[in-house]
């Protein structure tokens, strides 16, 4: 699946290593890199115990695994 970063507007090829799709949501999708996420702070943590990155989504601000 291919998108546009919500920051950079930047392509986003989910799955591939750095990129980050949030997909969870009822009315929408949001595409992100990994770096354009760590630069505006929607990343939580580094990582929860599973090792899985907690991402809080721009658009609506709930907090999803990924």
């Amino acid at each position: 699946m291919n998108g546009e970063c919500y920051f950079c507007h930047g392509i986003v090829s989910a799955p591939e290593e750095g990129h980050i799709w949030l997909r969870e949501h009822d009315s929408h999708e949001v595409y992100m890199h990994e770096q354009c996420a760590s630069g505006h702070n929607v990343i939580e943590g580094e990582q929860d115990p599973a090792g899985e990155l907690l991402i809080t989504c721009p658009e609506c601000g709930a907090v999803e695994t990924i």
